[in-house]
């Protein structure tokens, strides 16, 4: 059977000019959310979508309306973008995953920085103990939590360096594990710590906007 192409032209659906400005909103935001897992990507696009279509109510007339309550649309990415960190670090074990979330869970530029600095602060203590084990094994005659006799407040943990003179040591081989498993416990509380806060920012975030 022949089908007239002129029919075939008449069957297919044009886009309207209110159905362009979707398109071209959505095109926007997909652009700005490059990066992100496509079927993530869908997802988002289509609740836009459905939200354009709840809030117009099918009147064309009110989809720019729709369009303008959603504001910028590389603007509306960065703040799905940045949902989508927080999501993903509040169940990652990755430090760097961790502080891009922690980054977003705050509303200040104070709040990211005293956040930040927190977070590396903890590293830093386990970056300290686990060189202090390592430090053990390689050299025994120094490494180790070090007091002058008489004077507890000497007390300090010497890595790659030398110990006070008159010092004594107090732990011996027993650092290895002790510095080992004290590492890894300040980095459990390190990152929970830092979850904790993003997934209660984000709680609070998304009872604000109900």
């Amino acid at each position: 059977m022949r089908i007239d192409q002129s029919d075939e032209l008449k069957s297919m659906s044009v886009p309207t000019g209110t159905e362009m400005k979707i398109e071209n909103y959505l095109a926007q935001v997909r652009v700005a959310l490059r990066g992100l897992p496509e079927p993530e990507v869908d997802d988002i696009l289509q609740e836009l979508r459905s939200h354009v279509a709840d809030e117009s109510g099918g009147d064309g007339r009110r989809i720019a309306e729709a369009l303008d309550s959603l504001g910028d649309p590389v603007e509306l990415a960065w703040k799905y973008r940045a949902d989508n960190q927080m999501v993903h670090a509040e169940c990652s074990g990755s430090p760097l995953v961790i502080l891009q979330g922690l980054r977003h869970a705050t509303r200040s530029r104070m709040g990211r920085v005293s956040a930040t600095a927190l977070y590396f602060f903890g590293y830093f203590n386990l970056l300290l103990l686990w060189s202090a084990a390592i430090e053990k094994l390689l050299s025994p005659s120094r490494a180790g939590l070090w007091y002058v006799p008489g004077n507890w407040r000497s007390l300090i943990l010497v890595t790659f360096d030398n110990p006070p003179p008159g010092a004594r040591e107090l732990l011996g081989w027993w650092l290895v594990p002790i510095a080992a498993l004290a590492g890894w416990g300040v980095k459990l509380v390190t990152d929970r710590t830092a979850q904790w806060r993003i997934g209660r920012y984000r709680r609070n975030k998304e009872t604000r906007e109900l």
